[in-house]
């Protein structure tokens, strides 16, 4: 097998990403277009209660050729909610004993409808055998999650996993980023979770995997629902870029509402430890103060991370009130900040506003595609009201002028219970200009 189907080929002689033109990045600026989008099917998920499939949290891209396009997901913890109002806010599940499954998908277009068939799907195991639930593991921050129908806490599960990021690796097995510790996931090809990665200091005694607590020590101060989100491999299959979805709540909650700092770890892809550390700034890096002093969205999320061809990686961020942007970063051009991570310098990352005066570097970022004005289209495929919230959480790179994205529907749990269930999509998307050092690739798997 070889690798660079799994990231694409390497070209030589690209610009980095500090050496955009402006002209390139006016043409960036151009509005993106919907070529295609594909309804996934709801099926009933294999004992789940009658769950139906959704909850799509990730995609990664196994094959694109004339027979169409092979796609591998992975759903979350399962369908959940909330009750009650403001501080008094508490998350539900609905279905306590939901088992997140990995999706393997087929996208055609024969005869030119879109159709998406379902191939393959492998409910989440430990090595044991047992069902992984995606019930909370109850340590740390853990905010206790009821029972929808009985209001009483879940009961916790040192195995539980909420499930977010997925790559597949060229063996069949499978990579994962979650949540709730957060944790990064070791998965054979037929599902089974066979190591846990935690953050120092954490323990998880009975989880059914390995567990190895072999992250920085920091990571385990993760906002609540916030853990880690996009993950992504690099193209010769050696390193793994895992990145949270918001700021750390380190050293005390809301400390980088201002600043916008968010922490992506470089992972060895053999073994599963950190190798590196850099900050992602949330906002506008056109903004003249944006690595100075911050320009953070209203809640900002990092919902979707893909590597590209010539070494940098496409950043899906997005925020409250309709933001929805696709960056291009260089890991390259970064600071490493993983030493003084792990030697607990005085100052957090989460706190610094001027990252330059501090000899930090961010992670460079260039616009690529501007998602805001597909959003009317996006929400008329799911079935969503005119000002319903999209939550797009899958990202993958077709070739250099297509992207692949996917929606969480939350399982087709309405927001209001009089109102359609929403849909499970996923869309091809053509970007204003090409992605530096992608081509079209094809493999069989």
């Amino acid at each position: 097998m070889n690798l660079i189907c799994w990231g694409c080929a390497v070209a030589a002689g690209l610009l980095a990403v500090a050496g955009v033109s402006a002209v390139e990045l006016a043409a960036r600026e151009e509005t993106p277009e919907v070529l295609a989008c594909y309804v996934v099917p709801a099926v009933d998920l294999p004992g789940n209660d009658g769950v139906r499939l959704g909850g799509l949290s990730d995609l990664f891209v196994a094959a694109s050729d004339k027979n169409g396009i092979v796609a591998w997901t992975i759903t979350d913890r399962g369908p959940n909610g909330t009750v009650g109002t403001g501080a008094d806010k508490r998350r539900t599940l609905l279905v306590p004993n939901f088992s997140p499954a990995i999706v393997r998908l087929r996208l055609t277009a024969a005869g030119g409808a879109a159709a998406a068939t379902i191939s393959a799907i492998l409910p989440l195991a430990g090595r044991s055998g047992r069902p992984v639930s995606g019930r909370p593991n109850g340590v740390g921050r853990d905010e206790p999650i009821l029972d929808a129908a009985s209001g009483e806490p879940v009961p916790v599960d040192h195995g539980g996993l909420d499930t977010e990021g997925l790559v597949v690796l060229p063996d069949g097995s499978f990579w994962a980023s979650e949540e709730y510790r957060p944790s990064l996931v070791r998965i054979s090809a037929a599902g089974r979770v066979l190591e846990r990665h935690l953050p120092a200091g954490v323990a998880l005694p009975d989880a059914d995997a390995r567990v190895i607590d072999d992250l920085p020590a920091v990571y385990a101060d993760r906002r609540d629902n916030r853990g880690f989100e996009g993950l992504a491999v690099s193209g010769d299959g050696t390193r793994l870029f895992l990145l949270l979805q918001s700021p750390l709540d380190h050293p005390q909650k809301g400390a980088a509402k201002e600043t916008g700092n968010v922490r992506m770890l470089v992972i060895d892809a053999v073994c599963g430890s950190p190798l590196a550390e850099h900050v992602y700034r949330l906002g506008n890096p056109t903004d003249p103060h944006w690595a100075t002093a911050g320009a953070a969205p209203g809640d900002g999320k990092l919902c979707a991370l893909t590597a590209l061809g010539d070494g940098t990686l496409l950043v899906l961020e997005q925020a409250d009130g309709g933001l929805a942007r696709l960056y291009r970063v260089d890991p390259r051009a970064a600071s490493d900040t993983l030493p003084r991570t792990l030697q607990a310098a005085d100052e957090p990352l989460e706190t610094i506003g001027d990252l330059r005066a501090a000899g930090i570097e961010p992670l460079p970022k260039v616009l690529v595609a501007d998602l805001a004005p597909l959003l009317p289209r996006i929400r008329a495929d799911i079935g969503h009201p005119a000002d319903a919230p999209v939550k797009l959480e899958g990202l993958a790179v077709l070739d250099e002028r297509r992207v692949l994205l996917v929606n969480d529907n939350d399982f087709g749990v309405a927001a209001d219970p009089a109102g359609p269930s929403p849909r499970s999509c996923l869309w091809i998307v053509e970007l204003p200009s090409a992605l530096p050092g992608q081509k079209s690739f094809a493999v069989d798997r």
